[in-house]
C-alpha cells in the first residue's frame, strides 16, 4: 500500500492535470515546484506554463520491439528526447543512428524525426516539448548547431570531489536564449552544492539511485525515472540520500 503522503501528492498532480485539460482554450496553469514521479508522468502527462515558456509538456513513451513513432514538428515547438531504457533508433534530418540509455536528441521547429525500438526488449523515452512565450528564432537555432543527437557513450565523464559530471551541450536554441544540459554523479551522502537560486528554469531527471531535493525549504525524495521541476528563482539544493552513487540529468533554460 502506498503511503498517505504519496497518495495525496499523486492526487494533487492529477487535479493539476485535470484543471489544465479543462482550460485547454485558456492560458495554461503554471507548473508548480514539485516532484513528478515516473508513474505520474506515464499516467497523466505533465503540461503547463512557466516563466519563459507558454507551454511545457512532458510525456513518457514505451515502444515494443520494432514499433515506430513518426513525429512532425509544429511551428512553435522544440522537442527534447531522452532515452531511459532500451535501444532507440532515431532518424533526424535524413541521418539515422541507434542510441542507448542516457542518449538525447534535440529537434528544432518545422523538422520531422522518427524514433523506433531497435532492440529485443521494451524501449522507454521521455519527450519534452518547449513552446516559448516569445517568438521562435530559427536562425539563432540553426547558427548554433540546429537539431542534433548525442549518444551517451560519446560523452566523457569528468571526475570531481563530489563524484563526476558529463557535459552534453550549452547553446542558444530556436526557443531559448540559452539551454544547458549535463549529467551529475553524486557520491553517497553528499550534496551537489549548497541551496541556491538562479534565473533559468531547471529540471532534474533521476537516472539512478535516490536523491532528496529541497525546493523553497520543502523536501522531496526522488528515485530513478522521477523528475523535479525548479521554477525560475526557486531556492533549491539536492543531496544523494540513497545507498551508493546517484546520477541525474540537470538541464536549464531561459
Amino acid at each position: 500500500m502506498k503511503p498517505t503522503s504519496s497518495i495525496a501528492m499523486r492526487f494533487l498532480i492529477f487535479m493539476f492535470v485535470v484543471l489544465n485539460l479543462t482550460l485547454a482554450n485558456a492560458q495554461l496553469r503554471a507548473i508548480p515546484p514539485s516532484l513528478f514521479t515516473l508513474e505520474d508522468i506515464t499516467e497523466f502527462q505533465v503540461e503547463g506554463s512557466t516563466r519563459f515558456l507558454e507551454s511545457l509538456e512532458i510525456e513518457v513513451f514505451t515502444l515494443k520491439p520494432g514499433k515506430k513513432i513518426l513525429r512532425a514538428q509544429t511551428r512553435k515547438e522544440e522537442d527534447l528526447v531522452i532515452v531511459k531504457e532500451g535501444q532507440l533508433g532515431i532518424n533526424l534530418n535524413d541521418a539515422s543512428g541507434i542510441v542507448g540509455p542516457g542518449s538525447v536528441a534535440f529537434v528544432m521547429p518545422d523538422e520531422t524525426y522518427a524514433v523506433q525500438n531497435n532492440g529485443s526488449g521494451p524501449a522507454t523515452f521521455y519527450r519534452l516539448k518547449f513552446k516559448p512565450k516569445n517568438s521562435i528564432d530559427k536562425s539563432r537555432g540553426q547558427s548554433n548547431g540546429g537539431s542534433f543527437a548525442i549518444n551517451w557513450d560519446k560523452v566523457v565523464m569528468k571526475e570531481n570531489e563530489h563524484g563526476g559530471r558529463r557535459d552534453f551541450f550549452d547553446r542558444p536554441t530556436a526557443t531559448c536564449e540559452d539551454f544547458e544540459m549535463h549529467v551529475t554523479t553524486l557520491i553517497e551522502g553528499l550534496p551537489s552544492h549548497p541551496p541556491h537560486t538562479h534565473e533559468p528554469e531547471e529540471i532534474i531527471l533521476m537516472i539512478k539511485g535516490d536523491a532528496t531535493m529541497s525546493i523553497n525549504n520543502k523536501n522531496y525524495v526522488g528515485s530513478a525515472g522521477d523528475l523535479f521541476f525548479l521554477p525560475s528563482g526557486s531556492l533549491h539544493g539536492i543531496r544523494n540520500s540513497g545507498k551508493g552513487p546517484c546520477e541525474y540529468f540537470a538541464f536549464q533554460w531561459k
